[in-house]
Formats: C-alpha cells, sequence, structure tokens
C-alpha cells in the first residue's frame, strides 16, 4: 500500500532524556531515510532513543517439562503452545526501527494510523487481532482481565511463601518469597509478557499478572499491545523482536538483506535457563 505523508508534528519523539547515539550509529544515520522511516522526527528517534536501546528476547518454554505444574497449567489453559514455542530469529534494525516508526497514535480509532505502522515503504497492521491471528488464537475467548481491583494482600498471599501481606512501605516483593512454581512462571512472564530485566524484585503490576494466570485466561493480543505502546514512550528496553520481525514478514518486509540479529534467547527447562544462540 503506497503510504500517504502526515503533517511531520504527528509523529514526535516521546517525552524524557534521551540516549546519546555512538559515533559509529551517528556517522551510519547521518542521512534520514523516508523509505526505513515515516517521518524524520521517527528518524531522530531510532537516532537518539531506539538505536541505542537494549532488546528483551522472548523465551521458549519446554512445555513437556511442567504438564503438571502451574506454568503447564497456565500454557494449557491459554493455549499457549505457539506462544511460548521456539522463538523466530529476530533482526535488531528491524525491532529498531519499528519502535522508532510507531505513532503517538497507533491505540487512538480517530487517528488515520490507528493500529498501523510505517515499515520499510509500506504501512503494516499492528493491533491485538495481529497478535492473536500471529499465535493462532483469534478465536479463543479469554477473562477479562481486572488487575487494577486486585486487593494486594490477596496477592502476596496466592504467589508467595512465608508473607500474607504486601511489604508496608514499598513498590515491589523479593522475587525470593515467591513460590517455587510461581517463580518458574515468572520467568516466562518476565520476557514473553511484561519483559524486564530487573527479575530480582517483582513489581506490582507483575504480581498481580501472575496471581491472575494461576486461575484465569489472558488476553495476550491486547496485554501485549498495550505493552509494546507503553515501551514506545519510556526508557525500558524494547521487547517482542521475534514477534515484530514476524508480523512484518507475513505483511512482505523483506528480511533478506537484515545481518544483524539479536544473538541470543533463553528455554525455560528442568535446569533454568539456557543461552541459545541465533545464527
Amino acid at each position: 500500500m503506497p503510504r500517504a505523508k502526515k503533517p511531520t508534528q504527528d509523529a514526535g519523539p516521546s517525552s524524557g532524556k534521551r540516549k546519546t547515539p555512538s559515533k559509529k550509529t551517528s556517522k551510519q544515520l547521518a542521512t534520514y531515510d523516508d523509505n526505513k522511516f515515516e517521518t524524520e522526527e521517527a528518524w531522530l528517534v531510532y537516532k537518539n532513543d531506539t538505536s541505542g536501546r537494549g532488546i528483551i528476547p522472548e523465551r521458549r518454554v519446554l512445555t513437556s517439562d511442567f504438564e503438571n505444574e502451574v506454568l503447564g497449567q497456565v500454557i494449557v489453559r491459554n493455549r499457549w503452545e505457539t506462544f511460548v514455542a521456539t522463538p523466530r530469529v529476530a533482526y535488531v534494525e528491524i525491532v529498531k526501527e519499528f519502535y522508532a516508526n510507531i505513532h503517538d497514535n497507533l491505540d487512538n480509532p480517530e487517528h488515520p494510523q490507528y493500529q498501523r505502522v510505517y515499515m520499510r515503504g509500506q504501512y503494516i497492521p499492528f493491533s491485538p487481532l495481529t497478535i492473536l491471528r500471529y499465535y493462532g488464537l483469534d478465536n479463543m475467548e479469554t477473562d477479562v482481565f481486572e488487575s487494577a481491583n486486585t486487593n494486594p494482600d490477596d496477592v502476596v498471599i496466592s504467589i508467595c511463601q512465608g508473607i500474607d501481606h504486601w511489604p508496608i512501605g514499598s513498590s515491589t516483593l523479593d522475587y525470593r518469597n515467591l513460590l517455587p512454581q510461581v517463580r518458574t512462571l515468572d520467568k516466562m512472564v518476565s520476557a514473553n509478557l511484561l519483559p524486564t530485566t530487573h527479575t530480582s524484585t517483582v513489581t506490582m503490576e507483575r504480581a498481580r499478572l501472575l496471581h491472575w494466570l494461576q486461575t484465569k485466561t489472558l488476553d495476550i493480543g491486547n496485554y501485549i499491545f498495550t505493552n509494546v505502546c507503553h515501551i514506545r514512550g519510556n526508557r525500558r528496553c524494547l521487547a517482542f523482536p521475534s514477534l515484530i520481525t514476524g508480523i512484518c514478514e507475513l505483511h512482505g518486509i523483506d528480511l533478506s538483506h537484515e545481518i544483524t540479529t539479536v544473538k541470543r534467547t533463553m528455554k525455560i527447562d528442568r535446569i533454568g535457563y539456557v543461552v541459545l544462540n541465533y545464527t
């Protein structure tokens, strides 16, 4: 589909301090490339922000190791066998360009760029339904996630051992307080659903998600879409690289000349995390 240019002020960089790009990166991006970036503002977001961010790769779960445990039950209940399977190879530049091109109104149904992202000269769909279809889950009914209404003490009782209330004056839990079976579930959550590099502590949001997943289903289309929109506007590592690369490929983005891959992914099995190298 040919792209239609929009006023440049509509795609300005998100607020917050930007990371100074390396000299090598600055030299490579000295000229704005309108095939890779929808606007010059998107290019500047890439140059000053997303090009310098780290990437959190998805993790594979060896489901056969957890058939009768919490993680296995969550996968079966949600039909996530494809979601937690071996991630496809992810390309660094594709992922970083994608986040730079995300429009501030990606989730605004009144905007022309609603649920569309400019990639390599065309617009591709990126929506909760796009995500669900990628994982083969578009026909599944799920529970309505009501995390904010969950009492913190109820959360602690269901996911922790040795404590029965949320720590007074703290916004996080110590990871070591999680029940052993919940720790394993958290490994998947902290990479595939609510990606973070701060795994030694558990935020209220992550704790509530762990509590929810033990008994209910989750619409990962909406959940991941919301997280992608949020990540675009903050300083966190970029997440869902295999998903983003896969969706780009499905909608005709040529990946044959991409050479920079996300170097590592992780799998969850009986002995914990094992590093796998992409080739």
